[in-house]
């Protein structure tokens, strides 16, 4: 992440936090990768059995076909670069944008030995940043973030954590920390 988000060392976590969101929300690393998802959708769609309609169920049929697709998580990074995998990325953060009207963001300057921070994912959009609430007080920004390789990556891992894995269940996530009104 660039130090200019940083420079102003007076600002208050919500200054720094909207400085982040509009940073990874308009820049060209996110307009490229998701004009390229969007640009070839249309033939991912028609390979993989048309009708993606990009509603919640649909995440149900996308999750059994990377179950199908990829063996492990080795071999998802493997292919991660590839169209496959990629549409079907944005697939997911586009039925989380459609439903739950997350917007799609993407650090402009990664940082150096953490990939996470090059890879796109969803997010509440800041202006519903007080809509969330860390039950610990500690952290300012708890709006639900999604990165859909990682999403890829809980459904074929050796060792998946207890409960089901499921696409569709992590549209769940945005009701689960909602500020709660008095």
């Amino acid at each position: 992440m660039s130090n200019e988000i940083w420079e102003y060392e007076d600002d208050d976590e919500h200054t720094v936090a909207e400085r982040i969101d509009t940073v990874h929300a308009d820049n060209p690393r996110l307009t490229a990768w998701l004009g390229e998802q969007e640009g070839g959708f249309d033939d991912w769609n028609r390979r993989n059995g048309g009708g993606w309609d990009f509603g919640e169920g649909s995440l149900d049929r996308l999750e059994a076909l990377v179950r199908e697709h990829v063996s492990s998580s080795d071999d998802l990074f493997a292919r991660e670069h590839t169209p496959w995998i990629q549409v079907a990325c944005w697939y997911v953060g586009e039925v989380h944008n459609r439903t739950r009207g997350t917007r799609w963001r993407m650090d402009p300057d990664p940082a150096a030995g953490h990939p996470w921070s090059e890879r796109p994912y969803v997010i509440v959009p800041f202006e519903r940043i007080d809509d969330y609430e860390d039950p610990e007080g500690i952290d300012y920004d708890t709006r639900p973030r999604h990165h859909p390789l990682s999403s890829f990556l809980a459904l074929v891992r050796e060792d998946p954590p207890a409960g089901p894995a499921s696409l569709r269940t992590e549209l769940d996530d945005y009701e689960a920390h909602r500020r709660t009104r008095g």
